[in-house]
């Protein structure tokens, strides 16, 4: 009786070790594997699909909704200067670049205009290092 558990340890501790395939397909190791692919792969050709055709599905969205037209830019006159301050950044004009200079016209910047100041701004802000 006591003899059967050491004659069963002993047939497993000669036997040397095997590497079998059946085990692979008895523990759904290698099915369980392949399974996970396909799956992995079928959910990539989905997502790329759907980007594929993400183009088409916005243009076919926008033509059933309907857009509501835009509202035609309200464009307000641009009010004149105060004298005060036509006089005040002639002041400043004759200070920074001396007598001789004058202030001919004012208005708001374009947005070009805007553009070539924010330039400038990046060029001086990125010719130095910072501390």
């Amino acid at each position: 009786m006591t003899l059967t558990p050491l004659i069963a340890a002993a047939d497993v501790a000669a036997k040397p070790f095997e590497l079998a395939w059946e085990s692979l397909w008895d523990d759904l190791g290698l099915p369980l594997a392949l399974m996970g692919i396909t799956v992995v792969f079928l959910a990539l050709a989905a997502i790329t699909t759907f980007i594929s055709n993400l183009p088409r599905l916005m243009s076919w969205i926008e033509r059933l909704s309907p857009r509501a037209k835009p509202e035609p830019a309200v464009t307000k006159p641009v009010d004149e200067l105060s004298e005060e301050l036509v006089a005040v950044i002639a002041a400043a004009v004759e200070t920074v670049l001396g007598p001789g200079h004058r202030v001919i016209r004012t208005h708001e910047l374009t947005p070009r205009e805007l553009a070539w100041a924010q330039q400038g701004r990046w060029q001086h802000q990125t010719s130095h290092k910072p501390r």
